[in-house]
């Protein structure tokens, strides 16, 4: 009897040590993550000082490149996001792009940084693998592999003009990547924590 009850508080310890909040498993990786994406998973375009304003030479090479500034300006207006026009900068014609009060609700601005325009969220789908941990420095580090989901995508991110104005956001919508991705991690006193988490 009294082997049998050792045997027992040796399975529950075995058991917490391997629920421990320290250890390399996919549900701590996995709350990681989430806590990442919770403060970090918006989808946004890259910062925009507003107005902008395209020249000419933009306006030629728009057909040519379409995810230049003037194909990115132009998608963002047929999106209802920009206003357009004519006008002059130090004496030279340019067009004249200005946030339309449709775009607000997209844009999100931090301390000292210029705004984004923000069109979706991440959450994770689910751990695939991770890189057995490696003391570096003072502590324990380690990367994950994840498949993530998209929500809460706006109506214009899916408009094809502004998918081919920003490739990026397109490939993402249109789920080219397979929505892959890398996830550095750190080991803390509170358990496995991302990179760049407090930022």
């Amino acid at each position: 009897m009294k082997k049998t009850a050792i045997s027992l508080v040796l399975g529950v310890a075995a058991l917490s040590a391997c629920d421990s909040k320290t250890s390399a498993s996919e549900k701590n990786f996995g709350i990681a993550a989430t806590q990442y994406f919770d403060k970090k998973g918006e989808m946004c375009l890259d910062p925009v000082a507003w107005p902008v304003d395209v020249y000419e030479t933009d306006l030629r090479q728009q057909k040519l490149y379409p995810d230049g500034v003037a194909g990115q300006m132009a998608a963002l207006e047929a999106a209802g996001l920009a206003r357009v026009e004519d006008t002059t900068s130090s004496g030279v014609k340019v067009r004249r792009y200005t946030m339309l009060d449709a775009a607000k609700p997209y844009l999100r601005a931090n301390p000292g940084k210029k705004p984004r325009l923000c069109w979706g969220r991440k959450s994770l789908d689910k751990v695939l693998r991770w890189a057995d941990p490696a003391k570096v420095g003072d502590h324990e580090q380690s990367s994950v592999l994840y498949t993530y989901k998209l929500s809460d995508v706006a109506e214009w991110a899916r408009k094809p003009q502004v998918k081919e104005a920003f490739p990026d956001l397109g490939r993402t919508v249109d789920g080219d990547r397979t929505l892959k991705e890398k996830l550095a991690v750190k080991l803390t006193p509170q358990g496995w924590q991302a990179f760049g988490l407090n930022d």
